[in-house]
């Protein structure tokens, strides 16, 4: 049985904690994906079974900005 996403945690470029989303409100991972762009961060998928899957990365390097879902 595959675990339930129970929120949305948006980390900078060096790892910190930024932000948290709620899954549950529409349009939560848009929200996380443009907080994480703006601070060319990433986004983390947190499961019930404590379980993190990365599903967004932004990463500036030379002045391009390079993102990936």
């Amino acid at each position: 049985m595959k675990s339930k996403a129970t929120l949305y945690r948006v980390y900078s470029r060096k790892g910190e904690y930024h932000h948290a989303y709620n899954p549950s409100l529409d349009g939560a991972l848009g929200w996380a994906i443009d907080c994480a762009k703006r601070i060319n961060g990433s986004v983390v998928e947190v499961f019930e079974n404590g379980d993190e899957k990365e599903v967004f990365a932004c990463q500036k390097k030379n002045k391009e900005e390079k993102c990936s879902r």
